[in-house]
């Protein structure tokens, strides 16, 4: 993925390249994170282990694998349960997919 890049160093360089001087003809504001913003981003989910491919240096999230009818049948119960409007219904069937849904 690269090098890391400070965003304040991405900014000034923008406002340089645009012309203008960071600090003087542009000011920057430091806002902090908002609610749910994260800093560091997750590559890959804990269940969905890295395993290496046949190109150096590139993984792949381990699948996880399903049962298609299952799956369709989850589907259809998720769409009867939003028609009728019971968000709690289809909020379990989405859970017993995903087990991580909510969790955070």
């Amino acid at each position: 993925m690269g090098e890391p890049v400070k965003i304040v160093h991405l900014a000034r360089q923008m406002i340089r390249l645009a012309g203008l001087r960071p600090d003087v003809d542009v000011k920057i504001d430091f806002t902090g994170a908002r609610p749910g913003e994260k800093l560091f981003e997750e590559i890959f989910h804990g269940a969905e282990a890295p395993v290496p491919t046949e190109l150096d240096g590139i993984l792949e999230a381990t699948v996880r694998a399903g049962d298609l009818a299952s799956l369709a049948e989850a589907l259809d119960g998720v769409q009867k349960a939003g028609l009728a409007l019971d968000v709690e219904s289809g909020l379990a069937i989405i859970r017993q997919f995903v087990p991580e849904y909510g969790a955070g």
